[in-house]
């Protein structure tokens, strides 16, 4: 896991190249392929398919 501050870096090159567009954004990432996204969400179940995909 990387955690990235959104106050501090939130416009930063890492999240321009990302397109993250608000603090409340996870984003899987295997090397430099993107698996899955959820902006906004906080179900647990939805977080929960997101890790499990990273895991699978």
């Amino acid at each position: 896991f990387i955690r990235v501050d959104w106050d501090t870096y939130g416009r930063g090159d890492l999240a321009q190249s990302l397109h993250i567009p608000r603090r409340s954004t996870l984003v899987l990432l295997r090397g430099d392929a993107e698996l899955g996204r959820i902006d906004a969400g906080t179900r647990r179940r939805d977080i929960r398919a997101l890790m499990d995909l990273g895991l699978g």
